[in-house]
């Protein structure tokens, strides 16, 4: 069975609750393994994920039909290379009403890709709605939350985003110190880098990404064995 190559979404209704981190995190990640990645940088007035990684990425906006078919042409290409999309809060219905209109996911499990939601949480109520919205209109897809310990009051509304049948337990990014975070937000800076050395993982510049990337690691092996499941009961 040829494993699908994932297209990650990366989506919250809300702003400022680390979105683009967590894209840039996810890219990253798959560089560190020597992985090829395409990125896409859909935050119009704003674009920040394309200054942290020029290399691949691409600035999208989805707010025009032309450019609207360019991006999820893009996304459909039968490259075998994952496909990380950082979806500015701004479009976060429009983004995903065009999903629905044009049967995206289906389209990509044709062409030998799956699509995956990670939704950002925060305790804010519109982010539970959109959070139940989107599992309720999209129930064949993994939609995973995110919990991102940064920001305030975590810990309770974590219980607000329970995990879904087809994508398991929330991830959980850790919080940064506010000098760590200073670091990590120059353009230059880059995870891959530290993750790939030999440092003492004990401290918090080297052991962060690391504990992310092992996140990631993890929900790239829930995904398989999700694929795999309808082969595995029928061998059996």
């Amino acid at each position: 069975m040829e494993r699908r190559t994932p297209i990650f979404i990366i989506a919250s209704p809300r702003p400022r609750v680390g979105k683009t981190l967590i894209a840039r995190t996810l890219a990253e990640y798959f560089r560190s393994e020597d992985r090829p990645v395409a990125a896409f940088d859909c935050n119009p007035g704003e674009f920040a994920l394309v200054d942290y990684l020029p290399g691949y990425t691409a600035v999208a906006d989805i707010t025009d039909t032309r450019d609207q078919i360019t991006l999820f042409d893009e996304l459909l290409a039968e490259d075998r290379v994952p496909k990380v999309v950082d979806v500015g809060h701004a479009l976060f219905d429009k983004f995903f009403t065009v999903i629905m209109q044009i049967g995206f996911a289906e389209k990509a499990r044709r062409r030998g890709a799956s699509l995956v939601v990670l939704f950002v949480a925060d305790g804010d109520r519109r982010s539970r709605q959109g959070y139940t919205v989107l599992c309720e209109r999209f129930a064949q897809l993994p939609v995973v939350p995110v919990i991102n310990e940064a920001l305030p009051q975590a810990i309770r509304f974590r219980d607000d985003f329970p995990g879904t049948p087809r994508a398991g337990n929330p991830l959980t990014i850790p919080a940064l110190s506010a000098v760590i975070k200073g670091v990590v937000e120059r353009p230059s800076f880059l995870f891959a880098a530290l993750a790939a050395t030999a440092a003492d993982t004990t401290t918090e510049l080297y052991g962060w990404p690391r504990r992310v990337f092992l996140e990631y690691r993890q929900l790239e092996l829930r995904m398989l064995l999700a694929e795999l499941g309808p082969a595995l009961k029928f061998s059996a």
